[in-house]
């Protein structure tokens, strides 16, 4: 399983007191086999990242992602404090956000190249809508393997085979090197698009999905993908489900641009979720953590974005916690 953790904060010693800091970490328990004192240092909050069970019998603070096991989660774990949150509902509305662009595309699809990502319905879609355009860009998880080159390069041709008007702006890229990342860079491209729009067959809160909620674009979701890639879907408010199929994508485009001024998504999240929320949320849930050990709470100024860019990962994930550990312990 690979690892990823962020330091909310470091702990530190106050008049000789040793003061615990907070660290956001998938795998919670795989990590304290590593580091068995991980507990005196931090208060643990576990992210998923993915659908299913939280299954950390460590965390003090569960972000609970699918909340289709919201219930069996409270059972199984009632020490811990549990949020009904995942990292993509920190989006950050301040860098997502409307910029008035003039509309360049009417779709816009952004997801790594893989096959659960079903992005052949995207392409395929797009050739029933023949006065329509569309923008797809992607990244590679394992950095650009051959199957995933492969499966990049399936689109790119599929797309020309049947005349679907799919720009792909990155299509020869051997790697990730080059690739728009940033948040101002992809708020920037998600304004140019008019509807953001999933085929993914199975995930956590999409982070796509949520950035362009929060910068006023409504998302196409499949109905048949997992409870937390569809939270947030309100149909008539932030987006609308579509059976998964080119033919069920293409009418569900049509009807939801020939009513996009109906749909206001970036209100919605601004008054349901983003950071602002997520982080009270947060904050109140280390308070709670806090008063249960009469540990002083020292957490207001914490921030988090909830992005992959905000992690740090496999090896330089324990690294970076046990750096925090000796800085307290030399």
């Amino acid at each position: 399983m690979l690892i990823s953790a962020a330091i909310l904060k470091e702990p530190n010693r106050t008049s000789g007191r040793l003061l615990k800091g907070a660290l956001i970490l998938s795998a919670c328990d795989i990590v304290a086999e590593a580091i068995p004192d991980i507990r005196e240092y931090f208060y643990l909050i576990e992210r998923r990242g993915w659908w299913g069970l939280n299954d950390s019998k460590l965390a003090d603070i569960k972000l609970v992602e699918d909340l289709s096991l919201w219930e069996k989660t409270l059972e199984l774990f009632p020490r811990a404090i549990c949020l009904d949150i995942g990292p993509a509902d920190f989006v950050d509305t301040d860098a997502f956000k409307p910029l008035g662009f003039k509309k360049r595309y009417d779709g816009i699809q952004v997801s790594r190249w893989d096959e659960f990502k079903r992005s052949d319905i995207f392409v395929r879609a797009a050739t029933l809508l023949p006065g329509r355009t569309f923008l797809k860009l992607g990244h590679f998880s394992e950095g650009g393997t051959p199957e995933e080159i492969a499966l990049r390069d399936r689109d790119v041709a599929l797309a020309k085979e049947l005349g679907a008007r799919v720009e792909f702006p990155y299509a020869t890229a051997a790697g990730n090197d080059g690739l728009p990342r940033g948040k101002e860079t992809m708020n920037r491209y998600l304004n140019e698009a008019r509807v953001g729009i999933l085929t993914t067959r199975a995930e956590g809160i999409n982070r796509f999905k949520m950035e362009c909620l929060a910068a006023g674009i409504p998302m196409l979701v499949p109905s048949d993908t997992t409870h937390p890639t569809k939270k947030h879907i309100v149909p008539g408010t932030t987006g609308e489900l579509f059976e998964p199929t080119p033919a069920d994508l293409a009418r569900a485009v049509e009807e939801v641009l020939a009513r996009i001024e109906d749909y206001d998504p970036r209100g919605y999240v601004t008054q349901n979720t983003g950071k602002p929320v997520a982080l009270k949320k947060l904050k109140n849930a280390l308070l709670t953590a806090c008063e249960r050990e009469g540990h002083p709470y020292i957490f207001n100024d914490i921030d988090w974005d909830g992005r992959n860019e905000s992690m740090r990962w496999g090896e330089k994930a324990l690294g970076s916690i046990r750096d925090a550990i000796r800085k307290v312990t030399r």
